[in-house]
């Protein structure tokens, strides 16, 4: 649903109540965003606090392969960026 869409079904929801609710439909949006947004951070944190709590366990094959996966991750976020 784009946000003209959900615009246009709220308005028609609370028309009969004379209320604007393009901003109230923009809040709910940008709530939800910064939302999904900290559970993406979080998610994150937590999986680098694994990662450096596995690291001294690793054998030497696992940690190469650990940093070949790291290199692809950011070779391909440095891909997707632009």
């Amino acid at each position: 649903m784009t946000l003209q869409t959900l615009v246009n079904v709220t308005n028609q929801l609370f028309h009969p109540l004379s209320f604007n609710t393009e901003p109230l439909s923009i809040t709910l949006i940008a709530m939800g965003l910064i939302v999904l947004f900290l559970v993406a951070i979080g998610g994150m944190v937590y999986g680098l606090f694994k990662a450096v709590k596995a690291v001294p366990n690793l054998t030497t094959k696992q940690f190469i392969l650990f940093l070949l996966l790291l290199a692809a991750g950011l070779v391909v976020i440095g891909i997707l960026l632009p």
